[in-house]
């Protein structure tokens, strides 16, 4: 039982430590910072961004554009 719960503690999403929102004076500092994060996520979490970007990619694919 013991193990399990020391598992199931590792699975757990933690969040961001600081209150507030960071800003970046340029889109590829945005990026480099958003790769580092992602860096050290567990496999489930990348793959469920993965599965949350298809979704978004599959619903805009799909729209409709209207001028």
């Amino acid at each position: 039982m013991k193990q399990y719960e020391e598992n199931n503690r590792t699975s757990l999403v933690k969040e961001e430590e600081s209150p507030y929102m960071k800003t970046f004076s340029s889109q590829e500092e945005a990026e480099h910072y958003n790769m580092v994060q992602h860096l050290g996520l567990s496999d489930m979490e990348k793959f469920r961004l993965f599965c949350r970007m298809m979704r978004i990619g599959k619903m805009l694919s799909s729209a409709k554009i209207v001028k």
